[in-house]
């Protein structure tokens, strides 16, 4: 799967290299244009975690200098909660 985000096209893949147990079930790779998603994740998490990586890329190819554990996680768990709880008009 491919994601368009400013005029970049990243690649989504799964990845078994993606440790999970390190807390880390995703990753995005400006060097590769990839974000990456351990293949065992739930639909939530996999949905959650791409959101998460996306705003990774956006905030990279901004360069916004949003943080990590204050800005960024925060921000993809409440814009996940919105789309699946609005999906009738998302």
């Amino acid at each position: 799967m491919k994601i368009k985000i400013a005029g970049y096209t990243i690649e989504v893949v799964e990845d078994e290299n993606i440790l999970a147990n390190e807390s880390r079930i995703g990753e995005y790779s400006s060097y590769e244009q990839k974000i990456k998603l351990h293949p065992g994740l739930t639909e939530q998490q996999k949905n959650e975690t791409l959101i998460h990586e996306v705003l990774e890329a956006i905030n990279d190819i901004y360069e916004l200098g949003l943080e990590h554990d204050e800005q960024l996680c925060k921000l993809s768990v409440a814009i996940h909660q919105i789309i699946v709880d609005n999906n009738n008009i998302i």
